[in-house]
């Protein structure tokens, strides 16, 4: 069973495909380097060690990179047609049911990021367009079996980023946009918060705290027990910021990272103990991983040996990171951390 809303009731709504970042899973992953950063406390104060290492069961060198989230990792596929595919892996690889999303009017489903909650609730946002090319923002939440789903229309608020809290509240980083134009008003939040039918719960951080648009439309949204973490855009060079949200409606704002401007953020991960995980990648695709354990901490410079040459972050599972890297087919690394 579907809740379905129609989509596209109006004249004046946005039109065309917006651009988002998608990164894919590479084929294989370059060397990679540590380097300092000016203005963090570069200590590597951090032991890893891999706790064990799964193979996918699948060929991820064609979807696009979601997250590790809820005990599983999230990707989709055949973005941009009537009908993607949002596919699920366990902690042993294996594939889970896969999930059609299908919107009614919609020929073409633009899905700018998926997110999965610790009882196999699904859940994804972005656009949907009609045959004319009107379109509206979306948030899909299917239930942990995949036979039921509401979807709600959200015009003019067009969400990119997307998490679902311990608690199931679903968590999204967006603006309204009317004609593929920013028109957030100054004083509303571009971080919203929905229950699981999708009823808006509330919204946080305002417009007028970004100077510009790209700082919301790009970045990382993840969370943890007790938390939201938000790494804004914009997609490469200084200028993001790094915020959590923590239970009861506290933002706390963290200490920038001094990011050079042929960088960009590539993952973020919030582990169980309170900890903050970002990987960063320069031009010639080095990542680096640096952490921080609070807003009143600078971040701190890791250098996870173990794991040689390492993909971008896609999550924790508890304490651990999640890591993917290439080695004859698409392998999860599950790594401890040892303050």
């Amino acid at each position: 069973m579907v809740n379905r809303i129609m989509l596209y009731p109006r004249k004046n709504m946005e039109t065309g495909c917006r651009a988002r970042v998608c990164y894919r899973l590479p084929s294989a992953l370059r060397g990679s380097a540590l380097s300092l950063l000016a203005g963090c406390l570069c200590l590597q104060a951090s032991s890893f060690s891999i706790d064990r290492e799964v193979k996918i069961q699948y060929d991820l060198s064609t979807v696009l990179a979601g997250e590790w989230s809820g005990g599983a990792l999230t990707v989709f596929t055949s973005n941009q047609t009537p009908a993607p595919v949002i596919l699920s892996f366990d902690g042993n690889g294996h594939q889970l049911l896969p999930v059609i999303l299908t919107i009614p009017e919609g020929e073409t489903i633009d899905i700018h990021d998926t997110a999965r909650g610790l009882d196999g609730t699904l859940a994804a946002c972005g656009n949907a367009y009609d045959h004319t090319g009107r379109g509206s923002g979306f948030l899909a939440i299917f239930n942990p079996t995949g036979d039921k789903a509401n979807i709600v229309r959200l015009y003019p608020y067009s969400p990119s980023r997307i998490t679902i809290a311990a608690d199931g509240a679903i968590w999204t980083a967006g603006l309204e946009l009317t004609n593929a134009r920013d028109s957030t008003p100054p004083a509303s939040g571009v971080v919203r918060h929905f229950d699981r039918t999708g009823k808006l719960i509330g919204s946080l951080i305002p417009r007028s705290a970004f100077p510009s648009h790209f700082m919301v439309e790009y970045g990382v949204l993840r969370s943890a027990p007790g938390r939201v973490g938000w790494y804004t855009g914009p997609p490469h060079g200084p200028g993001s910021r790094y915020y959590e949200i923590l239970d009861g409606g506290t933002v706390r704002e963290y200490l920038a990272i001094d990011i050079q401007e042929h960088e960009f953020v590539t993952g973020l991960a919030l582990t169980g103990d309170g900890r903050t995980y970002v990987t960063i990648q320069d031009g010639a695709a080095k990542q680096r991983l640096l952490s921080t354990g609070g807003p009143s901490q600078g971040w701190t410079v890791e250098s996870p040996g173990p794991l040689g040459r390492f993909s971008p972050l896609y999550g924790a599972d508890g304490n651990r990171l999640v890591f993917f890297r290439f080695r004859d087919a698409f392998h999860a690394l599950f790594v401890d951390v040892a303050k």
